[in-house]
């Protein structure tokens, strides 16, 4: 691709070489075009040279790299690559190490990439801080995972527009039609036949191509608006639209002098010329030439040249003419002009500038570099803007593939965010400029997306071809269930949190069958998440997905299962004191993060803290009061942590309950590992009995632990309490559900020792029992012959919300059928059942199908919670004081 080096694309307008050149040698001569840029002409001339040239190697080799170098600054990789191998054959390296990274880049661009690395790493060697070699060669890498791993977007090659000269930099016609686009090609105009002698193409000239019904470009013509095409090289034009005025703003390169080209941003008001509309006006080709050589001083304010008698062009401002000034994009309100060149005070060759101004009356201003987050030491140019904050561009020094590959930047708090590569299949190991969209800017980055942008990879028409690119959207949902560890059943109701690194959160809840769904609103593209699911009554868990680097459409799935907490005391991990103290210590606060989230996600929770030391005691203080202390060391800390003193019950055990192993556990101490197993009671006898001093003082530190269990599940805040007290003392039923969540049930408060049963129907009365923490109504029947009844669906119901498991049933496993139901007139075991402040634990239910009322309790069944009396006058149950 000819439109990189040193001035990209719009280079124009070589001079004519000097014919006092004939009378030199053929060596000066083609140093004299090298330096002219007329690279095809000193090409031949070198070779001419390098023949003539016999026993002096130092020259030959210096001739050899200036070839090298005119292949590279025409963009002939196939040439260029021969000739730089044969520098290295010829050790020209030691005189000129950029042989092995210019090599490199151009196996780059062939995606000859383990050749390029090695080169690059020879390279490397001997300039071993040049950070742009080094970010190529570590670009590698990506290039490699990004070919394997392509994005959606399908690439076509506009064919019925392109030719076999360059074609590239689409632009909308303007930012108001997107069905007519303006780009640029070096192809051969009617009236233009002269060719760039750094190139070897035409000139280059704006041409316009119309969106077709079958939605490729076709009827291609030349840009017939204000006469901007001349006989040198013009490029890169953008149409801002601004109430009810038009403005273009392009580039063009004129010669300067006879010896060098110089490129400027030009600007003008729309006026239509219909007479030149469609083709390349007769007049203009000499008398515009001639013009545009003239205005190349430096200046303070626009400048304007005159280029026919029908428009007038004003040449940007933009610093010293003697640098280049390419590639205009301009933000909506036209305050804002963002440009390359090549303008000292940059990152390397190339970098992007902006321009403002406070009005439109006013001449751009206040030229300030975009600064290293954007800049590189390569080339940045052709930048583009879609809305006034996202930029995209070309580098060849930011990682990427090959040659130019296309990013886009982000204007966040007046600061450009860290450029984002295109990855393949825009971008490709060869160049790519210039990219344009259909459509506006999508929250959903995984939306329909389309658009033109142009590239000189293989396989195109000619050299830069404009490309046509379509992404269909991407959707994601993500879908799963959550059942029972143990019982195996779904859990209703569990809440999923969905929480994405882009910082959205959503929640939702399982249905009857566990099964929880986010759609294709919910699940975005390029996000990684993490999701949480919860329940009353068991531990959290927690599991990952991802749509980053998806290239298709996909429904994630992902089941969980949630343990239940078990009603016995849970070992917390260890907790270790100084000796006789009982001060929790820094180290050993992180482990009990786990039990604080059980108690903030389970907020009904009331639980012991068991703290047990070993027997042998301390001569100042007793184990049972060490061990008091202890658990209530862990109680301060999670009541600092916003848990209620009344949900946390301190216990000190002391010595007296040893530890019993429910699984082999091994254990370090002093070095050594020491495995007891399963079942073994750590009484002192058994420890006695062991063999070695290290491996008994591993067995009395498994003895010192701190445990928990769940006392009650019915916990309700004293806040909650205080607003139901009146209600309460006047005898009323008062049905508390807990409103933050409504998965946790709040049970009925009865206050007093009465118990006022409500009548139903006029003939029934109901009372409420807690059962595991779940309020359940119950009618009382003295003549009920069965102690107590429960309905097959609300067991079912607290089995599928794991109030209860099959071990509370009498008949464990054989008390379900093969769907996991629960097999009519099973004996089902309450852990704990409470009437007001009346309670009982290891309560016992028939359950039976088809009851007419969720539960029925006569009076022997009653009598387990205390004795009481019944008064059918007041339809009250008292119990004993």
């Amino acid at each position: 691709m000819n439109v990189k080096n040193v001035f990209v694309f719009l280079i124009a307008g070589l001079v004519a070489f000097n014919v006092s050149a004939q009378k030199r040698s053929l060596t000066e001569q083609a140093d004299d075009a090298f330096v002219s840029q007329q690279y095809t002409k000193a090409v031949e001339l070198y070779k001419k040279a390098y023949s003539k040239v016999k026993a002096n190697r130092q020259e030959k080799d210096r001739i050899l790299w200036q070839t090298a170098e005119c292949y590279r600054l025409m963009d002939d990789k196939e040439q260029g690559i021969k000739t730089y191998k044969r520098l290295v054959t010829a050790g020209y390296y030691s005189v000129q190490p950029k042989v092995f990274l210019h090599l490199a880049d151009m196996q780059r661009f062939e995606a000859d990439w383990d050749n390029a690395e090695t080169n690059y790493r020879e390279y490397l060697k001997l300039v071993p801080n040049d950070g742009l070699a080094q970010r190529r060669l570590q670009s590698i890498a990506l290039a490699k995972d990004w070919v394997n791993h392509p994005t959606m977007h399908q690439i076509r090659n506009e064919k019925s527009i392109n030719t076999e000269w360059n074609d590239w930099g689409p632009h909308f016609a303007n930012n108001e039609d997107k069905n007519t686009i303006t780009f640029t090609s070096s192809r051969e105009g009617e009236e233009n036949s002269e060719k760039d002698a750094w190139t070897g193409q035409y000139f280059s000239n704006i041409y316009t191509a119309t969106k077709m019904k079958d939605g490729t470009l076709g009827n291609v013509v030349i840009y017939g608006v204000n006469d901007v095409n001349t006989a040198v090289n013009e490029g890169e034009l953008v149409c801002i639209t601004n109430g009810k005025t038009q403005n273009i703003y392009f580039s063009r390169c004129n010669v300067k002098d006879k010896t060098h080209q110089t490129c400027a941003i030009y600007m003008t008001p729309i006026v239509q010329n219909t007479k030149g509309k469609g083709k390349k006006t007769q007049s203009k080709s000499t008398q515009n030439k001639s013009n545009a050589t003239k205005d190349n001083t430096k200046t303070d304010t626009i400048k304007s040249t005159t280029t026919d008698d029908n428009s007038a062009f004003m040449k940007v401002d933009l610093g010293d003419t003697a640098y280049n000034y390419l590639h205009p994009a301009v933000s909506s309100d036209e305050l804002t002009l963002y440009f390359s060149s090549d303008r000292p005070g940059g990152e390397g060759d190339y970098d992007l500038w902006k321009a403002t101004r406070k009005s439109l009356d006013e001449p751009f201003g206040n030229v300030i570099n975009l600064g290293k987050q954007i800049n590189t030491e390569g080339k940045e140019q052709f930048p583009i803007l879609r809305t006034d904050t996202r930029m995209y561009f070309s580098s060849d020094g930011l990682a990427g593939l090959g040659g130019f590959d296309i990013f886009y930047s982000d204007l966040v708090n007046g600061e450009w965010s860290e450029p984002v590569n295109l990855k393949y299949p825009i971008n490709s190991p060869s160049d790519e400029i210039s990219i344009i969209f259909n459509e506006s800017i999508s929250a959903n980055s995984a939306s329909e997306e389309s658009g033109y942008f142009s590239s000189n990879r293989a396989g195109g028409v000619g050299g830069d071809d404009i490309y046509s690119f379509y992404r269909s959207p991407l959707l994601f949902t993500l879908k799963g269930k959550v059942h029972d560890e143990k019982s195996m059943q779904p859990i209703e109701a569990a809440k999923v949190k969905l929480i994405g690194d882009d910082k959205s959160s959503i929640e939702t809840r399982t249905n009857r069958k566990g099964e929880y769904e986010f759609n294709v609103e919910q699940v975005k593209y390029n996000v990684n998440y993490r999701i949480q699911v919860s329940q009353i009554d068991y531990f959290n868990n927690e599991g990952n997905e991802s749509t980053v680097g998806l290239t298709t459409s996909k429904d994630l799935v992902h089941d969980f299962k949630l343990t239940p907490i078990p009603k016995e005391p849970v070992v917390l991990p260890e907790i270790r004191y100084d000796l006789a103290r009982w001060e929790l210590k820094d180290q050993y606060q992180d482990s009990l993060s786990d039990l604080l989230i059980i108690l903030v996600n389970n907020p009904n929770y009331v639980i012991e803290l068991a703290s047990h030391t070993d027997s042998r005691p301390f001569p100042n203080v007793t184990n049972d009061t060490l061990s008091q202390r202890r658990a209530e060391s862990v109680v301060d800390f999670l009541h600092k942590r916003g848990v209620d003193y009344e949900r946390l019950v301190a216990k000190g055990y002391g010595e007296r309950v040893p530890r019993t192993l429910k699984n082999a556990v091994t254990i370090e101490y002093n070095k050594k590992n020491f495995t007891f197993p399963k079942g073994i009671t750590l009484t002192d006898d058994y420890i006695n009995s062991l063999r070695t001093k290290d491996e008994r003082e591993a067995a009395h530190q498994l003895n010192r632990r701190t445990e928990f269990r769940v006392l009650r599940s019915d916990y309700i805040s004293r806040e909650v309490r205080d607003s139901l007290a009146d209600a309460a003392l006047n005898g009323q039923v008062v049905n508390m559900v807990e409103k933050q969540d409504p998965t946790i049930d709040i049970p009925i408060i009865y206050t007093d020792n009465r118990i006022k049963l409500t009548m139903i129907n006029g003939k029934l009365s109901q009372l409420y029992i807690i059962l595991n923490g779940k309020a359940i109504p119950a009618i009382y029947d003295e003549r009920y012959k069965d102690v107590a009844v429960m309905d097959w669906d609300v067991a079912m119901d607290l089995l599928l919300k794991g109030r209860i498991n099959k071990n509370d049933f009498r008949d464990k496993d054989k008390a379900f059928d093969a769907e996991g139901n629960i097999l009519d007139n099973s004996v089902l075991t309450f852990q704990s059942a409470y009437i007001g402040k009346y309670w009982t634990d290891k309560f016992e239910v028939l359950v039976r199908k088809g009851m007419p009322q969720q539960m029925i309790i006569n009076r022997n069944g009653l009598k387990d919670f205390g004795n009481f009396t019944f008064n059918k006058q007041t339809g009250e149950i008292i119990f004993d004081k």
